[in-house]
């Protein structure tokens, strides 16, 4: 038809003007800034977009190294293992430590077991019960380990006997030894200037009674938490004996060899908790050379300085006799012995009357 322009075919279509000001007439707004560099070619732009691909990559990996630096830094560990030290002669301030530091750990959220740190040949009998009990309600709700060093006798085998599992070293001196020492009794006179005849002290078959009654509630102790464990008799533990490292874990008075940093490791793994903090609390106030004992003229023993307790004229301690000199002194001499007297030493020179009447004949 004349008068109408035919439509352009494909090549007249690829030679149709492309100059800004033509693209400028026909193309339809897109409402978006034409590009900055619209004459980029396509392996610029491919090339371009993988060197961002690549920093990304390099971002996530960077990322993942550093971020659980970054989370622990912010987060912290899971939980805390708190270890108690029980050191030394074993006094009213050894038990109101433990006592303390265990109420700390059952009340604070963060301590989920305790590792006890134990060298110490044992003490007063009183405060030795004091940490039993604590140590006993502490491991209703936590696992309690307990690592013996070189000590862990009579009063101080009393006080770890409710935890959960017993570490020894092979080398440790002094493992049980469940019983209780002291001197001889003594008969007392007629004394116008008391209140009551026993107010002077009681007679001496009293006074090996209430010694062995000491003994018996010991043994009943260490029975009821370890019986399952220890592989003797009840005559046997009454013995009294203490032994070596690699005896203890052979009969059960110790579960496995083992040291502080083992049972700290063992004791947050059995609280469930992997990255874990160590909370050491250190006995604030040892009494170096033992418990500062004054023997008066009537022959009361006392605590020079603690809280004034009267033990009689027959003081008992539950003390090893290995552990009798550090703690007690050479000013008071050991006479007697619920178990087996040591072969040698001050003990081994006592009346053997008195032994043999405070463990029902057994006394060597």
């Amino acid at each position: 038809m004349s008068g109408e322009t035919p439509p352009p075919d494909d090549d007249d279509a690829a030679n149709t003007d492309r100059s800004p000001g033509a693209a400028d007439r026909t193309a339809p707004p897109t409402g978006r800034s034409p590009p900055d560099d619209a004459s980029g070619s396509p392996l610029d732009r491919i090339e371009t977009r993988h060197a961002v691909g690549v920093a990304a990559i390099l971002a996530v990996a960077a990322g993942l190294l550093v971020a659980p630096g970054v989370y622990g830094a912010v987060t912290g560990p899971d939980g805390t293992v708190a270890v108690i030290e029980i050191d030394g002669a074993i006094d009213s301030g050894t038990a109101q430590h433990v006592e303390d530091n265990l109420r700390d750990a059952r009340t604070n959220d963060s301590i989920e077991a305790v590792v006890l740190e134990v060298d110490s040949g044992g003490g007063l009998p009183a405060q030795s019960e004091r940490m039993y009990a604590a140590v006993d309600r502490t491991a209703s709700v936590m696992p309690v380990y307990a690592a013996v060093d070189t000590l862990g006798a009579s009063g101080a085998y009393l006080a770890i006997a409710p935890a959960d599992r017993i570490y020894v070293a092979p080398s440790a001196q002094a493992v049980g030894s469940v019983g209780v020492a002291g001197t001889a009794p003594a008969p007392n006179g007629p004394n116008a200037g008391t209140t009551g005849p026993d107010k002077a002290g009681s007679d001496p078959d009293t006074q090996r009674e209430r010694r062995q009654t000491l003994a018996n509630l010991f043994i009943e102790n260490v029975i009821e938490q370890r019986g399952d464990e220890i592989e003797l008799d009840r005559e046997a533990i009454a013995h009294a004996d203490a032994y070596l490292g690699t005896e203890a874990v052979e009969n059960g008075f110790a579960d496995r060899f083992g040291f502080v940093g083992g049972a700290v490791a063992d004791a947050a793994s059995e609280a469930g908790i992997d990255d874990y903090a160590v909370d050491t609390r250190r006995t604030e106030s040892r009494v170096p050379g033992g418990i500062p004992l004054l023997e008066q003229d009537d022959g009361t023993v006392v605590v020079a300085e603690g809280s004034g307790e009267e033990f009689g004229d027959g003081l008992i301690l539950a003390v090893a006799p290995q552990a009798w000199d550090e703690t007690v002194g050479d000013d008071v001499i050991m006479t007697s012995y619920t178990g087996r007297l040591p072969a040698d030493g001050d003990a081994a020179d006592a009346t053997t009357d008195d032994a043999t009447a405070t463990n029902g004949g057994d006394g060597e």
